[in-house]
């Protein structure tokens, strides 16, 4: 086997290389907005092409945010669809009965509204912009297999289909790459503290004509203990996803069977199987878990790879930008000298606490509201949902709450010496 090493480009005033592992879209958009700083970056893909599973698709203030600081919202509201008016909570009855919801258009000419791409035709965006960054580059089928660090540099060993390994060296060495991390398990090995759900997602873009002739739109939470789930909007010509739970222990083709009467539950009309067509189906298992650390020296964790959740609130991709965003901060003002590498342990601190306080709770909180009480009595019980009542009666208060700055949100630019 063929062994070479890329060595560290540092710069005599600031950063040298940052080592990126993952191109989903912690690794795409750390590398975008680093390297638009001048930093120079290499991001190690394992894949031949970009994650086209069926993954987050819509993205609330705190993610927008970021996406414009990154330069790439317009594109971003350009592929999606604008027209994304409500959140409601239903049950599962004959009616599928509306419990209460939030009005989005109360923000349509906010800058930082909701908006909504699936992740796949966000990844290719963010790829384009890096293209476009001559201090990035991204290669992909390099699979990373060992990572390691001294006192001044860190590295990552990747493997090409060639078996040719080959070592980049940097400053740091991020580990983007997922909730199968590599970087993490180099770390801490099988340590990943948290639970795995006994229930399975099963994901899939629809196209049924009874969502418009029942005046759906937007986002649907269906409350019920035997098909829970949400049924969004999602493309144009009609496109929407699908998600719901299901139990776990089965095989892929005993869930599909199980599918049709999952959609006749939920969907308005009580659809049969020739009145809608299935372009995809993904299915993942659903996972609560942390690391004990989210920076070793110079290796650093962000988003799935060093935390996950269920997907129910749209935390799963806000938390890992988020990340991203505080750690892109944390990194240009070392870039810049206005801060020293003690605000990497802030980034890891800090981050690590908003998702054990906040987001993780939160989360399981939404699963269970969709899965584990009454619908019947969910109005009368559920304290979040009589706050979205409440906001339905209160436009300006609803576009207040929709904009709010979130306590999962933090600025690491406060740290800066200048």
């Amino acid at each position: 086997m063929n062994s070479r090493t890329e060595l560290s480009s540092a710069g005599p005033s600031g950063l040298g290389k940052i080592v990126i592992v993952g191109a989903g879209p912690a690794g795409l958009l750390l590398a975008l907005m680093l390297g638009q700083q001048g930093i120079p970056v290499t991001v190690l893909e394992a894949w031949g092409r970009l994650d086209e599973r069926l993954r987050a698709t819509q993205y609330g203030t705190p993610a927008t945010r970021v996406f414009r600081k990154a330069g790439v919202l317009d594109e971003i509201r350009a592929a999606g669809i604008e027209r994304f008016p409500s959140i409601s909570w239903r049950k599962v009855d004959p009616e599928q009965t509306r419990i209460t919801g939030i009005d989005l258009t109360v923000t349509k000419d906010e800058p930082d509204r909701t908006t909504v791409l699936p992740l796949n035709l966000l990844l290719k965006i963010l790829l384009e912009h890096c293209k476009r960054q001559s201090s990035i580059e991204v290669k992909f089928e390099h699979k990373v297999i060992e990572v390691g660090q001294n006192e001044s540099k860190a590295w990552a060993d990747a493997v090409m289909p060639s078996n040719e390994r080959k070592r980049f060296e940097g400053d740091y060495v991020i580990g983007c790459d997922g909730a199968s991390s590599t970087v993490r398990q180099q770390l801490f090995g099988r340590n990943w503290p948290g639970i795995t759900w006994d229930h399975s997602l099963l994901v899939q873009n629809v196209f049924y004509d009874g969502f418009t002739e029942h005046g759906w739109s937007g986002g649907n939470y269906m409350i019920d203990p035997n098909h829970w789930g949400l049924i969004a909007e999602r493309g144009k010509g009609g496109l929407w996803r699908v998600t719901y739970g299901d139990i776990g222990g089965l095989t892929h083709e005993q869930y599909l069977k199980r599918r049709e009467e999952h959609f006749e539950a939920m969907f308005p009309g009580h659809p049969k199987p020739d009145q809608y067509r299935v372009e995809q189906t993904d299915q993942f298992r659903i996972h609560n878990r942390c690391v004990e650390k989210m920076r070793v020296g110079r290796i650093l964790l962000a988003a799935d790879a060093a935390h996950v959740c269920n997907p129910f609130g749209g935390y799963g991709l806000m938390v890992g930008v988020l990340d991203i965003d505080g750690l892109t901060d944390c990194l240009i003002g070392m870039h810049q000298r206005k801060v020293g590498d003690e605000i990497l342990d802030k980034y890891a601190e800090i981050r690590r606490e908003k998702f054990l306080n906040y987001v993780e709770p939160r989360s399981i909180k939404n699963m269970n509201r969709l899965r584990a009480q009454n619908p019947d009595s969910a109005l009368r019980d559920d304290k979040f949902l009589q706050i979205l009542a409440h906001l339905e009666k209160d436009p300006e208060e609803a576009k207040a709450f929709l904009l709010k700055f979130s306590s999962i949100e933090h600025d690491f630019k406060q740290y800066y010496i200048i």
